[in-house]
């Protein structure tokens, strides 16, 4: 399984096979998807799942929202951000 990644500043959203440790240091970056931390890390807790990510957001960070809710990868991968959108969107406030 691959760590999804989220730059808090700008938006960008990276997948990585591997947790990366310079990704882990810089405060910006945040784990939104990826296996659970084993208890000995020293990183914090895992997250308890990504936030609903914005409509400006990329597909990665829907994806990684749409597994999150249960959605398998596969599934989630195969489908268009804007079915992704119409399926997982209307789970906040609806400001997007």
């Amino acid at each position: 399984m691959t760590f999804v990644y989220r730059n808090s500043n700008t938006g960008q959203v990276v997948e990585v096979a591997d947790r990366d440790p310079w990704l882990d240091m810089l405060d910006n970056w945040q784990i939104i998807s990826g296996p659970s931390a084993p208890a000995d890390d020293e990183s914090g807790p895992a997250p308890a799942g990504p936030a609903r990510p914005s409509e400006h957001d990329n597909k990665a960070a829907w994806v990684a929202h749409a597994v999150s809710r249960g959605m398998p990868e596969a599934d989630a991968k195969s489908l268009s951000k804007a079915a992704l959108i119409e399926e997982f969107g209307e789970e906040s406030n609806g400001e997007d």
